[in-house]
């Protein structure tokens, strides 16, 4: 487990990688832009899909999980996450509120894709874990099933972040590492 002061001095840490990510915005566009383009997307296409947009806050007070009608308390990261920003859209990842959760965990695409990695993907977070214990965090394509999932292993402690992006998987011990390599600053 971690300590308290341990956990401050991460939360602040998170702060600051936060606001990278959203100051940091412009060199992430422009770099989405090239490449878009460089596959044949159309610039008025590419800047469509370009964008930010982050919403104001709201009160959290806990994370639904995969498992329905089951919640989880916000550890510091997360409530820190939340007293950030709102719902959060940059590019292509989606950090989603409570309610969006619920309706794309709710979904037959998604519980689609959980069954299916629950069947096939040998060690993977749906494999290897109940629905109560699974939350998602964020969305990357719906359609393709790229997403990031908080995983609660032990309570009190902090939910590691697995990100699943076309047959890859991703994992980070912790929000602020998800953070970092969202920066281009992997740590894991």
């Amino acid at each position: 487990m971690i300590g308290t002061d341990a956990v401050q001095g991460m939360v602040l840490e998170l702060q600051d990688e936060m606001s990278q990510y959203q100051h940091q915005f412009g060199i992430r566009r422009n770099h989405f832009l090239a490449e878009a383009m460089s596959y044949g997307m159309s610039e008025e296409e590419a800047r469509s899909n370009a964008i930010q947009s982050i919403g104001p806050v709201v009160p959290v007070a806990y994370m639904p999980t995969l498992a329905p009608g089951k919640i989880r308390p916000l550890s510091p990261m997360l409530a820190a996450r939340y007293r950030y920003a709102g719902d959060w859209k940059d590019i292509d990842e989606h950090l989603l509120l409570p309610d969006e959760v619920l309706r794309i965990a709710g979904t037959e695409q998604f519980r689609s894709w959980i069954s299916d990695m629950r069947n096939y993907w040998v060690e993977s977070a749906p494999y290897r874990f109940g629905d109560d214990r699974l939350s998602l965090l964020s969305v990357a394509s719906e359609e393709e099933g790229h997403f990031s999932m908080l995983v609660w292993k032990e309570p009190g402690e902090e939910p590691e972040v697995w990100t699943y992006a076309s047959q890859h998987e991703y994992r980070f011990s912790h929000l602020l590492h998800w953070f970092k390599w969202l920066n281009g600053r992997s740590e894991e």
